[in-house]
């Protein structure tokens, strides 16, 4: 009798060890799973506060130009105005008080989805921002509530969605004086464009993206 209830009791405990470690293991892996969703699920905020840039990476949503906020729910850092062409895979939102700092963070910056809030009731000029690549627009000041713009429809098939620099380019124009309170966010575009130089001369315009593009979809955001 002895001999038979000997090995059935070291199954058990073999079982009972192997549970416990499978337990342990499945737990790491929700871990590792859960860091990373959060991760991806970050989003860049950047903005201008006692003359310092502040870049964040933000988990969840921030009421717009909520500095303390932000400073607490997000990791943050000082960081020097870009002086060269910038990109960002994910959602980018940037609080600013005037067009020379928002300059300064979108022009001829390569981003999908932006979000753009003016903190202060400050009255801006008609300026011409260039954002490349632009898909997807949110704009909110206090002057007028958060309005939305889709530039681009895409997909994993679209050839415009899988390359940004190669023909046809998308660049988007930002008229700066929308924040003045324009009653609705439009845009129009035009393709097939050869020549941003030459077609919109009053329009900025980069060295560098002729030199790597021969066929452009201009859109114009006002």
């Amino acid at each position: 009798m002895l001999c038979v209830l000997k090995p059935d009791a070291y199954d058990i405990r073999i079982s009972m060890s192997f549970s416990k470690y499978q337990f342990f293991f499945l737990g790491f892996l929700n871990l590792c799973l859960i860091k990373h969703l959060a991760q991806s699920q970050n989003h860049t905020l950047i903005f201008s506060k006692d003359n310092h840039f502040r870049n964040c990476s933000c988990s969840v949503d921030i009421q717009s130009c909520d500095y303390n906020l932000a400073n607490l729910m997000c990791n943050c850092k000082n960081i020097n105005p870009p002086k060269n062409k910038t990109s960002y895979n994910g959602d980018l939102t940037i609080w600013f008080s005037d067009t020379s700092t928002l300059g300064k963070l979108v022009n001829f910056t390569f981003v999908h989805n932006l979000k753009l809030s003016l903190c202060g009731a400050s009255t801006l000029p008609t300026e011409y921002l260039a954002i490349l690549g632009l898909r997807f627009l949110r704009v909110q000041a206090e002057s007028i509530q958060e309005q939305s713009l889709t530039i681009t429809q895409c997909n994993a098939k679209d050839r415009l969605c899988q390359v940004p620099t190669e023909p046809p380019f998308h660049i988007s124009y930002l008229d700066t004086s929308l924040f003045n309170g324009l009653p609705l966010l439009k845009s129009y575009s035009v393709k097939n464009v050869s020549s941003i130089k030459e077609q919109f001369p009053n329009l900025p315009y980069s060295s560098w993206i002729s030199a790597t593009n021969k066929s452009y979809i201009v859109t114009l955001i006002y």
